[in-house]
């Protein structure tokens, strides 16, 4: 029959080590009861070292007879080896990082995810600043407006000496942006009184898309001289023009010369006279 032994407390006889049985004995300690080890049993006897744990604790050796406890990440984390490779680590997840429908993840820094929220319609992935955002699909190459003016009835000039606007041929156009190009085109239909008829491209007040002056001469777009008073001669224009601008530009065509515009010299009612139109169009082609 087994002896029983009650006591409030075993104290070693001498020293501070208290043996409770010998390599061959079993110790028991029956269901239900409790056996406190006030500061853990040591990892070298087969315990954790630790006192408690919080529900989510990851244990993890910090030595090798020495155990420490990871406390539980938030929602997604993931679990990684930390920059030192010292000990394992809550980080963010991709999941963790994505909260929203359409959201795209990229690196914010080395070894650092971030988020980009989607965009709105049409807008396309772009950088600024090295870092991924949403921007307006650029009009690069694209028609972004067309402004045409069309001149019916007909002009009648005579100056030599200085160029005059051909009234009717004139447009204006605002662009969207400074980066823009304007593209003009058209064509003059004109007949003369004798000698060469000039004209030229003039942006606002400036004559654009011009010879390069030399001493005297005439500098111009196109030229030309109608070889009979029945003959009328087209001067078609064309010039890709940079204004810098998003103010409202007015690009028109100017004279020089004894000259009819949209009729020929001799405007008898006749089968031999015509009358024809002069067009002038511009384009706004984005940057």
């Amino acid at each position: 029959m087994a002896s029983e032994i009650k006591s409030d407390k075993l104290s070693p006889s001498g020293g501070t080590a208290l043996q409770i049985g010998d390599a061959s004995d079993t110790i028991t300690i029956p269901t239900g009861a409790t056996f406190t080890i006030v500061d853990g049993l040591p990892v070298a006897s087969g315990g954790t070292g630790l006192a408690s744990f919080t529900a989510g604790d990851i244990l993890y050796a910090t030595g090798s007879t020495t155990l420490a406890k990871l406390g539980k990440g938030t929602a997604r984390q993931g679990l990684q080896t930390n920059s030192g490779a010292t000990a394992p680590e809550w980080a963010a997840s991709p999941q963790s990082v994505l909260t929203a429908e359409g959201d795209i993840i990229y690196a914010s820094g080395a070894n650092t995810l971030a988020k980009l929220a989607k965009g709105s319609d049409d807008e396309v992935l772009t950088l600024a600043s090295g870092v991924p955002s949403w921007a307006e699909a650029a009009g690069g190459g694209k028609v972004l407006q067309v402004v045409s003016a069309t001149k019916t009835d007909t002009f009648t000039a005579d100056s030599t000496s200085a160029y005059v606007d051909i009234t009717g041929i004139t447009v204006s156009i605002t662009p969207a942006a400074t980066t823009s190009k304007i593209l003009i085109f058209g064509t003059t239909y004109v007949a003369n009184t004798g000698g060469d008829i000039t004209t030229q491209i003039v942006r606002d007040s400036t004559p654009i898309a011009i010879g390069t002056a030399d001493s005297n001469r005439r500098v111009a777009t196109t030229a030309g001289s109608p070889r009979s008073l029945y003959e009328l001669q087209s001067q078609p224009f064309n010039y890709l023009d940079s204004p810098s601008t998003d103010s409202s530009t007015t690009y028109k065509i100017q004279g020089q010369g004894n000259f009819y515009v949209n009729r020929t010299e001799e405007d008898a009612d006749t089968t031999t006279a015509e009358r024809t139109v002069s067009t002038i169009t511009v384009m706004e082609i984005g940057a």
